[in-house]
């Protein structure tokens, strides 16, 4: 009897455990817990913007990449109802104004959290320096627009929000309700 109970236990044991082979594949078709799947650098901040003449915009910044000095930043400007008004990629380390290519991940989330202050003050596209009749640009600015669109942006005195888009130079949005115009970037003069 006793040898019967033995006999039966080991055979319930092994009917319980899979063979060793199966345990290795098992193992090595395993899913990946989530947190593990996404490897590389990953930040994101945003902020709610309240525009003058009461205009409500959201201001979101992510960034993401195999590491966080390879990463891609999106800066995005959104309406009050979500619709997105601006959207424009940047790799970090071509805005050595806003991102150390020595950041890690808490790091990079600081920095899209100062990338994504605006930088225009007054926060009016009135403030940006005219641009005089017949010469290619305005003084201390690189536009994206033609006179006509830049001067017209100017003259509405809306909303302007400006953020780090290179070395020196800030990327100016210029907003009128629910449309966004990249006028181009406020450079400083060199003398």
């Amino acid at each position: 009897m006793k040898r019967a109970t033995i006999i039966f236990a080991v055979l319930a044991l092994a009917a319980c455990s899979p063979p060793q082979a199966e345990q290795k594949d098992d193992a090595a078709t395993a899913e990946v817990p989530p947190a593990v799947a996404r490897a590389g650098c990953f930040a994101e901040f945003s902020r709610d913007w309240s525009a003058v003449g009461s205009q409500y915009y959201v201001i979101e910044a992510e960034a993401e990449g195999p590491t966080c000095r390879e990463a891609t930043a999106t800066m995005r400007i959104t309406s009050r109802d979500g619709a997105t008004l601006f959207e424009h990629e940047y790799q970090t380390a071509q805005v050595p104004l806003a991102f150390s290519p020595m950041s890690n991940q808490t790091g990079l989330r600081e920095e899209l959290e100062a990338w994504s202050a605006n930088t225009a003050d007054p926060q009016t596209a009135d403030t940006l320096p005219p641009w005089p009749a017949g010469a290619q640009r305005p003084p201390g600015f690189q536009p994206e627009v033609t006179r006509a669109q830049y001067e017209a942006a100017r003259g509405a005195q809306g909303p302007l929000f400006c953020f780090p888009d290179g070395g020196e130079s800030n990327a100016c949005v210029a907003l009128a309700g629910d449309r966004a115009t990249l006028l181009g970037s406020l450079t400083p003069e060199r003398q």
